[in-house]
């Protein structure tokens, strides 16, 4: 079986099999990759999940090591901007439940934490 290796923040250089890596490819017209094109794997040692960007050479390694890629054409992405999370694993937390967050609540919570008591009005929030 092909190894991988690759670089988590937390842990540094940890070994990857095929199947712990998803690629995700933005190609234009031509097929060539572009800006954008990543790749994600869970560290193995401490869970974290890990995204790096994905240029031709890299790419062209996974693939050549047995990594599936999905490819999405930028001309489909721009059609339906929808596209840009498909072929990815969803979120290790999954879905959260509760209102959308909006401009006004990062403002709240910026003047929240330029305060002084910040701490303890968050911590009243949730009790």
């Amino acid at each position: 079986m092909t190894r991988i290796r690759a670089t988590c923040p937390v842990c540094g250089e940890v070994e990857l099999t095929t199947r712990d890596v998803n690629v995700r490819v933005l190609t234009d017209d031509v097929g060539d990759v572009l800006d954008g094109s990543i790749y994600r794997f869970r560290c193995p040692s401490c869970e974290t999940m890990v995204t790096k960007s994905a240029d031709e050479r890299i790419v062209q390694l996974l693939e050549t090591g047995g990594v599936a890629i999905t490819r999405t054409c930028m001309d489909a992405v721009a059609d339906n901007p929808s596209m840009i999370g498909v072929g990815l694993p969803t979120h290790p937390e999954g879905v959260v439940s509760g209102p959308v967050l909006t401009v006004n609540d990062l403002i709240d919570f910026h003047e929240l934490l330029a305060g002084t008591a910040w701490f303890e009005e968050l911590s009243s929030l949730v009790s």
